[in-house]
């Protein structure tokens, strides 16, 4: 069973020397998966992944990226990470973080998945 949740945040960031100060739109979407909970049925109860969500949010939203600890270099990459790792210790059915901005139809993003185990 996969279970998702997403949210949105605006924030400003820089990437020297490709871009100087600039705002985006973000667009997250975070994905567990596990085994269907007997009674209802989801991978991971959103209720308290929503909790995590809300602390990510606050730190993120209408801020100046470069100045977060860990986001000194906020690419895309960089950011869906810095998520992945902020609910991935409270959250062990969490799969994948996707991270877009830019309009539909225009968006760019990407997705950080689980490390995966060593062989």
């Amino acid at each position: 069973m996969e279970t998702y949740k997403e949210f949105t945040f605006e924030a400003a960031h820089k990437l020297e020397p490709y871009s100087g100060l600039h705002g985006h739109s973000f667009k997250v979407s975070v994905h567990l998966v596990g085994d269907p909970d007997p009674v209802y049925g989801w991978a991971a109860n959103l209720y308290e992944v929503e909790k995590q969500i809300e602390e990510i949010h606050k730190t993120l939203d209408h801020t100046y990226l470069n100045d977060i600890d860990g986001l000194s270099v906020p690419s895309l990459e960089n950011l869906a990470k810095w998520i992945y790792d902020k609910l991935a210790d409270k959250s062990p059915e969490l799969d994948r973080v996707e991270l877009k901005r830019g309009a539909e139809g225009q968006a760019e993003g990407c997705i950080y998945r689980r490390p995966r185990e060593a062989a």
